[in-house]
């Protein structure tokens, strides 16, 4: 019943919208220390759930092939030594 109060299509699109704003800022969707607006919603709204973690992997698999995340990589030369 409470799903004719809801516009879950208004809630995915926003929370795509922001995540899609990360990618911009640069954030690695990819990187599991952080959530992103779309796993909050897949975790509130159980209805849009398997929406938005098919959004999310595409997202990364998009973000993947981006040439600025390409080269990007983790190195031990990027900590500062103790």
């Amino acid at each position: 019943m409470y799903e004719q109060l809801i516009n879950f299509e208004e809630i995915f699109n926003l929370a795509f919208k922001h995540t899609e704003e990360l990618i911009e800022l640069g954030f690695d969707l990819s990187d599991n220390c952080g959530i992103t607006e779309l796993e909050s919603v897949a975790n509130q709204y159980p209805e849009l759930t398997e929406r938005c973690n098919h959004a999310l992997l595409e997202l990364i698999k998009k973000q993947g092939k981006s040439p600025a995340f390409v080269s990007a990589g983790y190195s031990d030369n990027d900590l500062e030594s103790f």
